[in-house]
Order: C-alpha cells, then sequence, then structure tokens
C-alpha cells in the first residue's frame, strides 16, 4: 500500500541531525520556494497558512506549471535564510539562540524562542534541554523541526543529534514535494531501521478539499525487512469510515511483498463482480498474482498470473478457471503464455499462445472493453529467431483459435525462414538469397474429411543487385529467380496435382534524382526538394492455377507499392510483371525548424503487357495502367499534422480510394483526431464487394485544470448506421479521481464476426474512482481511453 509507505515519516530521520542534506535548488517549473508567491498570503485562512497552503491566485506562473493534474494551490515552503542552510547537519556547527540561556554542567537549558541550527536542520521551540554528555536535546511547547522538502510539527520532541534516534509527541508532517501530511499522537525511532507510530493519520488531500483520509492506531516500519505492519486501519471518506481492516501488511520501499493488491469491483450483464487479487513475492526473480473472483449468476472463478525472469528469457503465464458457469452449466477457462528470450547476441525465442474453452468466453467473462470482444482470433504462436551481421533467421510454428464464425486460417506447423541482409555497400555487387519452407496445415483439412487442401510449401529466391548511390540521386539494378514447390498431401481426393511448382525470372532497376532549391517564405529560409523516380520491373509469366492458396493476398495499393517487386503478401504466386513506375515526390523543408512541412507524393504504374497472374477469384488485369496514387503529409507544427491518401482513376474520372487523417494536440493537452476513409466497390485494387464509407473523430477536451471531457464517434456512411459511440468524463483534484464513460458499439450478436450481417448495438458504462496516494478501483476505462482517442495518455 503505498501511502502507508509515506507513513514512513523518515521524517523522525530527517529531523535528526544525522539525516542526509537534500539539494535546495528551486526548479524553474514548480517552484516551491517563497520564490513562487506572486502576493500577499496573510490574508489567507489559517489553517492554510498553518500548513503553508497556497491557491493558484497567489502563485506565480512557474509556481503553477509544475501542479499536479487537477490541484488548485501547492505547498510552498518557507525561506531557508539562516547560515549554513546549505550543507549537511553532520558538517556543520551547532548554533543555538533564545530568550534565555542557563548552562549547569552537562546541561544547558533554553527558553523563549529557542532556535537551534545545524546546517539544513532548523528545530523550534518554546524550551529546550540540551545535554552535552549524550547529545541529545529535548524540546517542548511547539516544537517545529525543518529539513530541506520536510517539515514537522508537535508539542514534545527527544532526539539524540548523534544517532539520529528519538521521539516526538502530539506530531503534524508535511512532504512540501509530494503534498503528502499526516499527523500521529506519538512517533518513535528506537533504532535505525526501525519507526513506532501511535494515533497516526495520514492524506494527499489539500486543506481547500479534504476529501479522504487514512487512520490507524498504531503502525511499526521495519526498513530491514522493507515491511510495515498497521494495526485498526480505516479509510474515512469526508470523516465517514468507509473500509476498515484489524491488521494491513505493507511495503514501506521498492522491495516486492507478499500480501493483498486492491480488489477489483464491477457491474456488467446488471451481474455483480468482484476480485480480490492477493500477490505472492516468491523470489527476485519470480512471482505470482492469485485471485478469487466472484460473478454473480455466474459462480466462483480463480484466476492467476505466474512471472518469472531468468538470465535468458522473461515469462507471463495466466490462467482463469470458472467450474460449472451456472448460466451456461460449462467449465470456462483461459489460459495464456507470452514469453521473450535472448541467448547471445544471436539468438531469440518467442511465445505468444492463448486458449480459451469457447467462442463466447470474452464476451461473457472478458474485460469491458468491446472492442476485446470483437477479436476473431486468438494467436497460438511460438518462434526462435537468429539475427547475425548477414544473416536473418526464423523457425515458427502458428496457429490460431477461432472465436467467431468466420473462416480459419491455415496453421504454420512449423514454418522456416532464412534470409541474407545485404551490407549495402556502394558500387558492390549485392546477394539477394531468401528461403522459406512452410508445413501448412487445416481443422477442416482433407484428410479430415473437409475440403481444405494442405502440405508442404518450399520458396526460393536468388539474385544480386549492384547499388550505385550518389549525393544527387542513385541507380539499383536488380535481377533473381524465384521458385516456388508444393508436396500436397491427399492431392487425390481432390483431383489436383501433388506437386505443382513455378519458377520466374525478375529483373528490375530502381534509379532516382535529388533536386534542391532554397527559398523564402516570409523572410524565413526553406529547402524545396524535387525527387523524381523511375521503377523499371520485369518478371516472367508461368501459370500456376494449379497452386493452392495458403497465405497470399494481393497488396492494398498505396503510393509505396508503386516500387515494391510484387503485387503479393505471402509466396503461393509468383507475379508476372512488364511494367514501368514513375512517381514524383517534393519536400518543403523550414530550415530553422528542421522539419518537413510539406511532403507530396504522385505516381502511377504503366503496364506492357496484362498481369495474367491472380489469387482465385480475382479478375486479370487489362488495363495499361493504374489508378493515380497520391500522398500528401503536412505538419505545420510539432502539435498538427494532416495526411491524405488517394487512388484516382484518370480514365473514368473516380476517386476509388482515399484516407484523410488529421491530428491536434494542444499546449493545454487537448487532442483531436479527425479521419475519413472511401474504397470505391470492384475497383481494381480494392476487390470490394461494397463501398466502404466511414468517418470518425475523437476528442479529449480539458474544460480547466479539473474537468476533461471525451467523446469518439465512428460512422459508416454507406450503411447509415453507428459503428461505435463513447462519451465520457473525468474529474480530478490533488487527492482524487473519477472517469466515466459510455460507450455503445456494433458488435456481432451471432459470432458471425462481420460488422455487416447479424450485428447488434452493445453498449457499456466503465467507472473508474482512485484515491491519489491509496490506489483505485477499475482501470478498464484508461485501457479504453487509450484505445478510442488517439495520442491519449493518462496524467493522474
Amino acid at each position: 500500500m503505498p501511502v502507508l509507505r509515506l507513513l514512513t515519516l523518515a521524517l523522525i530521520a530527517t529531523a535528526s541531525s544525522a539525516a542526509l542534506a537534500q539539494d535546495t535548488t528551486p526548479e524553474t517549473c514548480g517552484d516551491t520556494s517563497n520564490a513562487a508567491l506572486s502576493g500577499d498570503i496573510s490574508n489567507l485562512p489559517a489553517y492554510y497558512q498553518h500548513w503553508h497552503w497556497v491557491p493558484n491566485s497567489h502563485l506565480t506562473k512557474t509556481a503553477r506549471c509544475g501542479l499536479t493534474p487537477g490541484c488548485q494551490g501547492r505547498f510552498i515552503e518557507p525561506a531557508r535564510n539562516w547560515d549554513g542552510a546549505g550543507i549537511a547537519p553532520l558538517s556543520a556547527p551547532l548554533n543555538v539562540s533564545a530568550d534565555t540561556i542557563e548552562s549547569i554542567g552537562a546541561k544547558a537549558t533554553m527558553t523563549g524562542d529557542v532556535q537551534l541550527r545545524k546546517g539544513d536542520l532548523s528545530l523550534d521551540a518554546g524550551y529546550a534541554q540540551y545535554n552535552r554528555s549524550n547529545s541529545t536535546v529535548l524540546l517542548r511547547d511547539n516544537v517545529v523541526l525543518r529539513q530541506p522538502g520536510i517539515l514537522l510539527r508537535g508539542q514534545f520532541a527527544q532526539i539524540d543529534t548523534n544517532r539520529g534516534l528519538g521521539e516526538l509527541q502530539q506530531a503534524e508532517i508535511l512532504s512540501f514535494q509530494t503534498g503528502a501530511r499526516g499527523t500521529a499522537e506519538r512517533i518513535a525511532r528506537p533504532d535505525y531501521s526501525r519507526f513506532e507510530m501511535g494515533g497516526a493519520s495520514y492524506t494527499q488531500c489539500t486543506p481547500d478539499n479534504e476529501t479522504w483520509s487514512l487512520h490507524a492506531d498504531s503502525i511499526a516500519l521495519d526498513y530491514d525487512s522493507g515491511r510495515g505492519v498497521a494495526r485498526g486501519t480505516s479509510i474515512r471518506v469526508y470523516d465517514v469510515p468507509v473500509f476498515y481492516s484489524p491488521y494491513l501488511n505493507f511495503p514501506v520501499d521498492d522491495r516486492r511483498a507478499t500480501g493483498f493488491l486492491f480488489p477489483s469491483i464491477g457491474l456488467a450483464s446488471n451481474s455483480l463482480d468482484i476480485s480480490t487479487p492477493y500477490y505472492l513475492n516468491l523470489a527476485p526473480n519470480y512471482d505470482a498474482i492469485i485471485a478469487p473472483r466472484f460473478i454473480e449468476n455466474r459462480g466462483e472463478a480463480l484466476e492467476t498470473e505466474f512471472r518469472y525472469l531468468n538470465r535468458y528469457s522473461e515469462w507471463a503465464v495466466s490462467s482463469s478457471y470458472l467450474p460449472n458457469d451456472q448460466s451456461e452449466n460449462i467449465d470456462r477457462w483461459l489460459v495464456d503464455v507470452k514469453e521473450e528470450g535472448f541467448v547471445g547476441e544471436q539468438w531469440g525465442t518467442e511465445i505468444d499462445y492463448t486458449k480459451v474453452s469457447d467462442i463466447d468466453y470474452f464476451s461473457d467473462l472478458g474485460l469491458a472493453n468491446l472492442a476485446i470482444k470483437r477479436s476473431t482470433h486468438l494467436n497460438q504462436q511460438g518462434a526462435l529467431n537468429y539475427i547475425s551481421d548477414n544473416w536473418r533467421g526464423r523457425l515458427e510454428v502458428q496457429r490460431y483459435q477461432t472465436i467467431a464464425v468466420v473462416e480459419d486460417p491455415y496453421q504454420k506447423l512449423p514454418q522456416l525462414r532464412l534470409n541474407y541482409q545485404s551490407p549495402a555497400k556502394n558500387f558492390q555487387l549485392e546477394p539477394i538469397i531468401e528461403f522459406e519452407y512452410t508445413q501448412f496445415d487445416h481443422r477442416e483439412s482433407l484428410r479430415e474429411g473437409g475440403s481444405k487442401v494442405t502440405g508442404e510449401r518450399v520458396y526460393a529466391t536468388a539474385g544480386t543487385s549492384f547499388p550505385m548511390r550518389w549525393r544527387w540521386g542513385f541507380i539499383e539494378p536488380a535481377i533473381k529467380s524465384r521458385m516456388v514447390n508444393y508436396e500436397l498431401e491427399d492431392a487425390q481426393l481432390a483431383g489436383i496435382d501433388a506437386s505443382p511448382s513455378a519458377s520466374s525470372a525478375l529483373f528490375s532497376v530502381d534509379s532516382s534524382l535529388y533536386f534542391e532549391r532554397e527559398l523564402s517564405i516570409n523572410d524565413q529560409a526553406w529547402t524545396q526538394t524535387l525527387e523524381p523516380r523511375l521503377f523499371y520491373r520485369y518478371s516472367e509469366y508461368e501459370e500456376q492455377s494449379d497452386q493452392p492458396d495458403f497465405d497470399s493476398a494481393a497488396l492494398t495499393f498505396t503510393y509505396q507499392q508503386l516500387f515494391r517487386d510484387t503485387r503479393f503478401t505471402g509466396h503461393d504466386r509468383l507475379d508476372d510483371a512488364n511494367q514501368v513506375a514513375l512517381g514524383i515526390s517534393s519536400r518543403f523543408i523550414n530550415n530553422a525548424a528542421g522539419r518537413e512541412v510539406l511532403t507530396a507524393s504522385v505516381g502511377q504504374l504503366h503496364y506492357f503487357d496484362q498481369g495474367k497472374v491472380q489469387l482465385p477469384g480475382d479478375d486479370i488485369r487489362k488495363s495499361s495502367n493504374s489508378d493515380f496514387a497520391g500522398q500528401f503529409r503536412l505538419l505545420p507544427d510539432d502539435n498538427r499534422w494532416f495526411s491524405v491518401d488517394l487512388l484516382y482513376d484518370a480514365r473514368q474520372g473516380v476517386l476509388n480510394q482515399s484516407n484523410l487523417g488529421y491530428h491536434q494536440r494542444s499546449d493545454n493537452g487537448a487532442l483531436l483526431s479527425i479521419g475519413y476513409t472511401f474504397r470505391r466497390e470492384g475497383n481494381e485494387f480494392g476487390g470490394l464487394e461494397n463501398n466502404i464509407k466511414q468517418g470518425d473523430a475523437s476528442v479529449s477536451l480539458p474544460l480547466n485544470s479539473q474537468w476533461k471531457l471525451f467523446a469518439k464517434t465512428q460512422y459508416d456512411f454507406e450503411d447509415d448506421r453507428p459503428v461505435e459511440n463513447l462519451i465520457g468524463a473525468e474529474y480530478q483534484n490533488c487527492c482524487w479521481l473519477s472517469r466515466v464513460i459510455y460507450q455503445r458499439a456494433l458488435e456481432p450478436d451471432d459470432n458471425s464476426g462481420s460488422n455487416t450481417s447479424g450485428t447488434d448495438n452493445n453498449s457499456a458504462v466503465l467507472i473508474e474512482f482512485q484515491l491519489k496516494g491509496l490506489g483505485g478501483l477499475g482501470t478498464a476505462v484508461t485501457s479504453v481511453l487509450k484505445e478510442s482517442i488517439f495520442g491519449y495518455l493518462s496524467d493522474e
């Protein structure tokens, strides 16, 4: 429990002459010294002055800029203007002043405005008695102890100035930097590693808004073990007890320790959902969380998470088990394994495996985020990677669990890839080598009585390139041979060739020129570039209609696609080509800012032959040129950017595709994002059955330092219906925060995985509440906002 750590009030240590010195240099932003004041504070309420609390109206601009989000003021440390205030107590002499000082033998008695200064340590009281024989000082009557960033008050204190041990009674404690403050009937430090407190309270709230506080009958802090024990602990909101625990064991430093974490409480589908996680610190390199969970109308579940770290890898294994779901009368479970590792500098491992008991698991028992409920596949993958100066290799197995009524993808059991990475030396032949072996399997394979062809595929590429690069441009010819070969299982059942194969030679020349000129725009120095680019590609045609389609698809056509050497993903098709790509780009660079303010590119493919090689169901291209592909990027400053991607059919004078986006981040934290996507049905590079016309907009709008509004909408203009709507609000001040959002989204109601048929509108209300310094209930709101609001980052 992080707050109780603050109750360490090692303040007793800092209140001793053995405490460490701290840097008191004021910061340019967030100043907490007297220099932060911009007006007379003598007219502030006495309670504010007692805690040195100053509202924004009395703070300078630099003091306000570093405030914690939602705060309306800050604690200002009084000036430290005595001699030696900037050095450590151990190396400083003891200076004493008082109205009267009487010294008899080993004791010195001081009364009336007693002031003791020892380096940055300050002690004030109405009465003090110093014993030279044991270097202890007794203080009473309005005792005030100060060190940089720390203030303690009390009615009685006894301090061993040599060892830093002692006791303070009827104490008040304040940390100027964190805002943590509290009281205690008694604070004692019996030895260097232990503190004992009685009748203690703590709050992170400010004097202008004391919402909550934590109270404990007694607190013992042991820094040797890194643990604290609190007895009779309660949390009060507006002085009303809302939580009580007779015993709490909590950490007092950053060491991990076994204990309860904050519970999670939710309400979904009119059912109460409570989880009480318990953390197990098993060893320095592994730990676990066990979370019993109660779901109304379903029953009791157990969730676990185990983390393990060694010199080679990092593991996280999670599970959940709900025996005999009372609503479905089945067992529900989840297993999730994540691993990343390195063996030496060249070998790496990856595991990403998730499996659930049934396709409705996430919709019934998952997170409240509707986007997660719309998932259709769960990845089940393991990989071994190899990296050297010139070679990249990867051995992986991959399959999916489909949790919607959609077609299963093929499984890779296994796949081996090996690529040669050229060092790209200028004016030297560079080898091109690529090899891939894959064993494809499917749950509906022919041997299982289904219709899916399975088997092995070998793909290989060998060739060379000759890069020639200058400051004013480049030319890079390349030639290579591609080959694909299959060994198919049960081919006779489908009446197809068991060993189809194909090979194709490819020749390409990529070239570009760079032109620059200096401009002056509004008395600013600019540089404009002009970069024409020509890419010629020829690849042989070979009939491949007898080959299966395991993992290939047509690449989405964009400006970058003009200069690729294939129009397919995967390796089931070796595309034929006799074409040239012509493109031109221009950049406008602000020399002073060193930023590309505007980038514009446009290009087109010109075909000398028809593209005969196609995937099943795709038509053969008959046109002599492609759409014009355009790309534009505008960045007028660091906080705004605008992007446009277009495909324009000049033959018919129609726009086939457009993607527009505008994003803005203001200095006050406001976020605005607007996007629009259009793709015409049946266009050559889309292959769509229906038009797509969708717009989306999201905004995060701070109304002031405490209130913030959120909104997102995604609308399908083609079908005239909303896809997703979200609206929410946040309020926070120095001591608490609350967020609430309402989300309504289009979701398959029949597990079809389609957002165009069999859909329903599902909604969710999510609430997050935090007591700053204590923790909170619920994190789903933050997760949803990060996914829904472009650029959103929580600022608590």
